[in-house]
């Protein structure tokens, strides 16, 4: 069994201005954005003033988003908390459906990170313009330095969030077929022998379970011996012909690597996004004094 890593799939295009297409990645992105406006909605409704643990759980989200655009951003800069938590649960969510096993990462598609990393370009641009004008906003491209860090700006935030989601979609699928490859071997072998192998495996698993791991409660035991009994039981049913080439090492590791990979490095790289948004932009909208002291 294999797995082939590849692009967007294209369901079907869209045959205006010159045809658009329908990619997996538009597909998550939408339901996303539907799942999400669903919960707003659905959370954000019959609010009491004696709230319940939901509510409460709610708040608590919008207050943690809400300091952390104030450290980041600016007192004077708390009206863009909602943007900032959309563009957040936007990514994390966009990481987090890829999980489903039948849709595609929206965040492992370059087009959709360099999107929102020109979005927050576009928003700088405007406030820079929008405070200095245009005439002074245009003379700073006179220095080529300023020209290549706007530039260098989108492309580091697209780049550093895709490519952290999709090498860990590589990582994973390599491992994946390194894991079945290994299991067809050893099965192939232990099943060449006959049934006497497969035979005593399965009594070393179950001793080893008995003598060893349940008596002490040992962890490693518990694994070990799970993993005697099952090649033992597998290379059985492969040598009387019942099930053949049964990827049994593919079962769990890949799960506890898509911790990392899906879960833990998701989250961190939605969270890094939307604090060198909070950043940048918070850059391009000084507070008061700040303006003043300007020359």
């Amino acid at each position: 069994m294999s797995v082939e890593v590849t692009g967007a799939f294209v369901y079907f295009e869209i045959p205006i201005f010159g045809g658009i297409p329908i990619t997996q990645t538009t597909v998550s992105s939408f339901i996303v954005a539907a799942l999400l406006c669903i919960a707003f909605v659905l959370l954000g409704r019959n609010l009491t003033k004696r709230p319940g643990k939901l509510q409460v759980l709610v708040e608590k989200g919008v207050g943690m988003i809400t300091d952390l655009t104030v450290s980041a951003m600016g007192a004077h800069n708390v009206h863009w908390t909602p943007f900032m938590g959309c563009l957040f649960l936007c990514s994390i969510c966009g990481s987090y459906i890829g999980l489903t096993g039948f849709l595609r990462s929206s965040t492992a598609d370059l087009n959709c990170t360099a999107a929102w990393a020109l979005m927050v370009s576009f928003i700088i641009w405007f406030n820079t313009i929008k405070r200095d004008g245009i005439g002074k906003f245009l003379k700073n491209y006179l220095n080529p330095m300023n020209i290549i860090s706007d530039l260098a700006q989108p492309l580091s935030m697209s780049f550093r969030h895709f490519s952290n989601v999709s090498v860990g979609i590589i990582i994973s699928t390599i491992i994946y077929n390194v894991l079945s490859l290994v299991s067809t071997l050893v099965i192939r072998f232990i099943a060449s022998t006959g049934w006497l192998m497969s035979a005593a495996l399965i009594l070393a698993g179950g001793l080893m379970f008995f003598l060893w791991a349940r008596r002490k409660k040992s962890i490693l035991g518990y694994i070990l011996s799970g993993i005697t009994f099952a090649i033992g039981v597998f290379g059985m049913l492969q040598a009387l012909g019942i099930l053949t080439d049964v990827p049994i090492f593919t079962f769990g590791i890949p799960a506890v690597l898509s911790l990392y990979f899906d879960l833990f490095s998701g989250f961190i790289q939605a969270l890094v996004f939307t604090l060198l948004s909070m950043v940048y932009i918070g850059g391009s909208l000084p507070g008061p004094e700040e303006a003043k002291a300007k020359p």
